[in-house]
């Protein structure tokens, strides 16, 4: 991506700087993270609190005691972006002060969905939680550590107070056998107030809310006690944070799940949008995290979103302006994350060979091999750090937001979707098969073969993202385009390992016993890519002599057949 002005930051105050990825904060604090395993469940005012001690439910999963209750007033003031993105991505970001852990907070799925389910009693939700002193950050000014982690989410948007939650929260812990807390019920009664927009439009709300969470204990013990709150009369929450519930935002599973999954071609596009959009989202938090492995998922992530808009995108509501954006941001982001990548694969290539060659020359050759592997890894993952605190890749973001709330309206998008997206990918395929011819009658043309990998994978990726409403043939089919894929990507990695080879052998600090060791690596790498293209053939022929591209053909269409 081309490196424009970098963002305003997002300090709730606009600050003057916009943390890169990997960088740690600057005033010496240093986050703790937990993994909090919770239910949340509602218990009308009038109804008291089910006396916990001596139940034989709890007494059977090993819960053997209850504390006395403690009382503390927490008080927090919650920041988003003013389009609530954070909260769209199901993050949250807090200042409270009061109780125990007092303290900024910022709440991150545990894992894709954000969700794992309990023992029978209830759905306990895990997510992660980073946390920083109060003197990490003044109240109004983010720290830059939970700025950082939050760039990607909030799509490069500052980030302001939006509501005020105060809680007179009662905590009691169930005891395990040996003393110690197992669970913990917090009885929260919570007063909110937001603060984003004008005056005319803040609300003030009041609820009772029970919080139920592991505390060493066992995903049993959490559930009975779920369980014996459930006969008192608790019911599951209605809303999956307390800071939605106040901006009156629907959210979590059932928000999730409202309605019927979408049929029409235009609705299923916009929601694979979504659903990619979310693991791009989910790889950038990691990355910011200082994740390397995250660069992996990242690029997977962004090849499926450039795949699914430009061979099914027709069917979106996009203007030129955000079709264009997404069309030049996706490639731009990937060529950033394939530059590293590519360095982790032939990294991991190359030395794994060493291993057959004679001590001393693999000994000296690993040496300047990984030196010059360093030194490129190094000036790649420092040009991807920049792309990630660029106005262009926010502008992504904020486009693929777009183009996942635009289902479309024209004919083709609101026709049912397995005709409509079948005519579409047929159209891909005609792509793949001349690619794919060009590159059998020229088989040692290296850009040739590239060129049929790409549109082997764009086509797999499309029918992979629509592959629930085309049913097991469009299945079986990516499954037939994958392997064409891999044969052709070993060749492309081999390709790449040999032009770093030749590269490094050129280096004038390289001596005459690295260079020869080089040169065999080299010979070995070409035969691999020479291999790749007699694979690649077997792997056509079985696709095509299969009529396997018949499952994204339309209906009665024969274009598709082996030719």
């Amino acid at each position: 991506m081309a490196i424009r002005k970098k963002g305003p930051g997002t300090r709730a105050t606009d600050g003057p700087r916009t943390p890169r990825a990997g960088e740690r904060p600057g005033d010496g604090a240093r986050p703790t993270r937990t993994v909090e395993i919770e239910t949340k469940l509602e218990l009308t005012a009038e109804r008291a609190l089910p006396d916990l001690a001596g139940r034989k439910r709890l007494a059977a999963v090993g819960l053997t005691g209850v504390t006395e209750p403690v009382v503390h007033d927490l008080d927090a003031t919650y920041y988003d972006t003013d389009a609530l993105d954070l909260l769209r991505s199901r993050m949250t970001l807090r200042r409270r002060t009061g109780g125990a852990d007092a303290g900024w907070h910022l709440k991150l799925p545990a894992d894709a969905d954000g969700e794992t389910s309990a023992a029978p009693g209830g759905a306990a939700k895990a997510r992660t939680e980073v946390g920083l002193p109060l003197s990490a950050g003044e109240d109004g000014v983010v720290p830059d550590e939970l700025l950082r982690l939050t760039l990607g989410a909030a799509r490069g948007r500052p980030l302001r107070p939006v509501a005020r939650l105060r809680n007179s929260r009662t905590i009691r812990h169930l005891l395990a056998a040996d003393g110690n807390p197992a669970v913990e019920v917090a009885d929260d009664q919570v007063t909110a107030d937001t603060l984003n927009g004008p005056i005319a439009n803040r609300r003030s709300s009041r609820w009772r809310e029970l919080e139920v969470e592991l505390k060493g204990g066992t995903r049993d013990q959490l559930a009975a006690v779920v369980g014996v709150l459930e006969q008192a009369g608790a019911t599951p929450a209605s809303s999956a944070s307390k800071l939605a519930r106040a901006l009156d935002v629907p959210s979590g599973p059932a928000a999730a799940r409202n309605g019927r999954a979408p049929r029409t071609a235009g609705a299923v596009v916009a929601g694979a949008v979504a659903r990619l959009r979310d693991q791009l989202l989910a790889a950038d938090r990691r990355l910011r995290e200082g994740d390397a492995v995250a660069v992996h998922g990242a690029r997977s992530a962004v090849s499926r979103l450039e795949a699914v808009v430009a061979v099914l995108g027709s069917v979106l509501d996009l203007n030129p302006e955000d079709a264009e954006t997404i069309a030049t941001g996706t490639r731009d982001l990937r060529r950033a994350l394939g530059d590293v990548r590519d360095l982790d694969v032939v990294r991991a290539r190359l030395v794994g060979q060493l291993v057959d060659e004679p001590e001393n020359l693999a000994r000296v050759a690993g040496v300047g091999l990984r030196a010059g592997l360093d030194r490129r890894e190094f000036r790649a993952r420092d040009q991807l750090a920049d792309v990630l605190v660029d106005d262009g890749y926010f502008a992504l973001l904020q486009a693929l937001d777009r183009a996942a709330g635009a289902p479309g309206a024209s004919r083709p998008a609101t026709r049912p979707a397995p005709g409509v997206l079948r005519g579409l990918l047929s159209t891909q395929w005609d792509r793949v098969v001349r690619r794919a011819d060009a590159a059998l009658d020229d088989p040692e043309n290296p850009v040739a073969l590239h060129r049929a990998r790409k549109a082997a994978k764009r086509l797999r990726f499309a029918v992979e993202a629509v592959a629930a409403v085309l049913g097991l043939d469009a299945v079986v089919f990516a499954a037939a385009l994958e392997e064409v894929q891999e044969t052709l990507g070993e060749h492309r990695d081999a390709v790449l390992a040999t032009e770093l080879l030749a590269d490094l052998a050129a280096d004038e600090t390289t001596d005459g016993l690295v260079g020869f060791a080089y040169g065999r690596l080299h010979a070995f790498e070409q035969a691999i890519a020479a291999g790749a293209v007699d694979e690649f053939a077997d792997a056509w022929s079985r696709l095509v002599d299969g009529d396997l591209p018949l499952a994204v053909a339309p209906t009665g269409d024969s274009r598709s057949r082996n030719r």
